[in-house]
């Protein structure tokens, strides 16, 4: 006998189907944060899943009608419009940033999606679509990232779905009895534990017997049964240069206070002092704690002695969230901030912390930012010692990456500099005076050496490749040099004389090192010639009009979210409370009704179907004299006229309203009166209770 389905598609999904959607959502934020597509906290994420599941789990125990589940489809359908047309404005409620890169853009758009849509699973089959935009986010992640903790995550991820399925099989086919939940969960283990051991054990015996056959008949290549490891591909350097175009928001970052005998013209970050050829990495780094004297101040771990008249101090307010770094007007000091630990990573010449800063919050670092004076750098020995804090970096470069041409050229423009500093300054007048900056210039062939490919072919670049040739060149000469990144410090508020610091402020430049002073900035794009300076200058001139536009369409969408969010709260909540009306009630039902609501917040139960208003109203005097309410007599006095009232003709019944209303409202008084505001209070939420959940 065939098995037939007995449970129609309207039955709610059971409790812990909402469990395991929760913590299949949970694992792809967590996935999203581990991959570190962007700097954000999981947090509002967190939030706004909980209160969805919370919210799909209650609507999901009463019925919706056929256009209510229409209207949560369509909104779910916009819903992922909206995440992925409208990230920018989803990032902006946040705190977070929009990054135009695809896979951070696309990962981010999958985890809006996934968060928002958690608020419309009011069926089974839109709990188990949930696990087709976390599938997607966890393979798009996997093309740029693998690691062992993707893997685990994707494995509970798995888990979570493949129950959603077997519950959503079982309730389909009408087998909802009591041990659902611990069925599922016993047979997706046992299932998941007998696949792996399976695999572990017979994976080996198939790779030495079938696996000859399979490769060479069906897939027709060569079975290697020497399983050697392949040869490690070169990972790309953590600071590419020569990728091409480049464009960068004005949404605010920080807001910088200087104070001090000294002005940077940067804000630092971290540094970077192997080149590879196509663009840079750190190195080897170590964590030093800093100290800590008390409770949110931090000091290096050795005194520096440094002259005061070099010192500056800066005050940071973070515009947006999420800052594990902080930013650095030169080599810190001293650092005030809202953290318990931070820490130095030696010899990048970054400060990290653990915690996270937030939008609205400040700290203060006093920092030594090494002198620009010519007179005093041509006087520096040009013997390389160790300095404060960074190590000197590798003064030659691999013998892999020496280029003849690049030698030649460093030699012959240092060679009869008499000092390191003069020596610097021919290497940055060449480079401004034979590059040109182009921020849409094109990325370059993938097989040449960026410096090369900068001075000899291209001739156009930003701000990345101009640091790279002068850094790779000082390192031709012998002399210490290594690229710094963070931002270049240039417009100020008028009003308050901070600094802004926006995204397009994001700045790379060479850092040289002379004895006694440091690493000082030097920055090859000063005076280099700009191409397309007008069509760069014709945005900012037109961004009063484009900010406007920005303002317009997100008054817009707040509009279209706030309308749509009324339009569903009514549509799921008229129909518990009675809002919704097929026609509009008789003066005379209404006062009948306001009547029967002030009866009940005195515990008298609502009329019973067919009893008529005479019955009922008879019956609450009566139940009102039985606990002594002075109310009864004023409803005895109440029900002929509310009777004659309810049939009496159109011209009686004017003349009878007047009264009527006035004594319906001396029993409401009388009946609140006597209940207190205590009791009142308790009355309206039971009322309330009964009114969604039932007596």
């Amino acid at each position: 006998m065939a098995l037939e389905r007995t449970v129609s598609t309207g039955s709610p999904p059971p409790i812990a189907a909402y469990g395991a959607v929760w913590l299949l959502t949970l694992a792809s934020v967590l996935v999203v944060q581990f991959a570190r597509v962007t700097e954000f906290s999981v947090a509002p994420f967190l939030v706004l899943l909980t209160v969805g599941v919370g919210l799909s789990a209650w609507l999901s125990r009463y019925p919706l009608s056929e256009n209510t589940r229409f209207v949560l489809g369509v909104v779910d359908g916009a819903l992922a419009f909206l995440c992925l047309t409208g990230q920018s404005y989803l990032n902006s409620l946040a705190g977070l940033g929009t990054d135009t890169a695809i896979e951070t853009y696309l990962s981010l758009s999958f985890l809006w999606y996934l968060c928002l849509r958690s608020a419309l699973m009011v069926s089974m089959s839109s709990l188990v679509f949930q696990s087709v935009p976390a599938l997607a986010l966890f393979g798009l992640i996997a093309t740029y990232m693998l690691a062992t903790q993707i893997l685990w995550l994707f494995g509970l991820m798995l888990l979570t779905m493949l129950f959603l399925m077997l519950a959503s099989h079982r309730l389909e086919w009408g087998r909802t009895e009591r041990l659902e939940t611990s069925y599922a969960l016993r047979t997706v283990f046992a299932a998941s534990a007998f696949t792996g051991i399976a695999a572990f054990l017979i994976t080996p015996l198939i790779a030495l017997t079938a696996g000859q056959l399979i490769s060479t008949v069906v897939v027709g290549m060569p079975f290697r049964a020497q399983m050697r490891p392949t040869p490690q591909v070169e990972t790309p350097p953590e600071l590419q240069a020569g990728t091409g175009a480049v464009a960068l928001s004005k949404m605010e970052v920080m807001r910088v206070r200087l104070e001090g005998a000294v002005q940077p013209s940067y804000l630092r970050t971290e540094s970077y002092s192997y080149y590879t050829g196509r663009g840079w990495n750190r190195g080897y780094g170590s964590y030093i704690p800093m100290v800590s004297p008390r409770a949110g101040v931090f000091v290096v771990s050795r005194f520096i002695e440094t002259p005061p008249s070099r010192q500056v101090t800066a005050t940071v307010r973070l515009s947006t969230h999420w800052h594990r770094n902080i930013y650095l007007p030169g080599y810190p000091l001293e650092v005030e901030a809202p953290l318990r630990h931070l820490y130095y990573l030696y010899p990048v010449g970054a400060l990290v912390s653990h915690e996270s800063l937030s939008a609205g919050e400040r700290y203060t670092v006093r920092a030594y930012w090494p002198t620009e004076d010519p007179r005093i750098l041509r006087d520096a020995p040009p013997s390389p010692p160790h300095f404060v804090s960074p190590v000197r970096p590798v003064s030659r470069l691999p013998r892999k990456l020496m280029r003849p041409q690049l030698a030649e050229l460093a030699q012959q423009l240092t060679r009869d500099q008499p000092t390191q500093y003069d020596k610097v300054m021919a290497l940055v007048r060449y480079i401004e005076q034979n590059t040109a900056y182009n921020l849409n210039v094109e990325a370059y062939p993938p097989d040449v050496d960026v410096v090369e490919y900068f001075l000899f072919e291209a001739k156009q670049g930003y701000c990345v490749e101009f640091a790279t040739a002068l850094a790779v060149l000082c390192l031709y000469a012998n002399i210490p040099a290594r690229v710094a990144s963070g931002f270049i410090l240039q417009e100020r508020d008028p009003d308050t004389g901070e600094y802004i610091v926006r995204e397009e402020h994001r700045h790379l430049w060479t850092e040289v090192f002379f004895d006694g002073v440091g690493w000082v900035a030097f920055d090859a794009t000063r005076n280099a010639p700009v191409i397309d300076a007008a069509a760069s200058a014709e945005p900012h001139a037109d961004e009063a009009t484009r900010q406007a536009r920005r303002r317009w369409l997100q008054r817009i969408i707040d509009t279209l979210i706030v309308t749509m969010a009324l339009v569903i709260l009514y549509l799921l909540v008229a129909p518990r409370l009675g809002w919704a009306r097929s026609k509009p009630l008789h003066r005379a039902q209404r006062l009948y009704q306001r009547l029967v609501f002030a009866l009940r917040l005195m515990e008298v139960a609502p009329p019973a179907a067919g009893q008529t208003p005479r019955a009922y109203l008879q019956h609450a005097a009566d139940s009102l004299r039985q606990r002594g309410s002075d109310a009864a007599p004023l409803l005895d006095a109440l029900t002929p006229a509310l009777l004659e009232y309810f049939y009496a003709a159109p011209q009686r019944r004017a003349a009878l309203e007047s009264e009527v209303a006035q004594q319906t409202v001396r029993v409401q008084h009388q009946i609140l009166q006597e209940l207190g505001a205590g009791r009142l209070i308790l009355r309206l939420l039971d009322l309330g209770r009964q009114k969604l959940y039932g007596s």
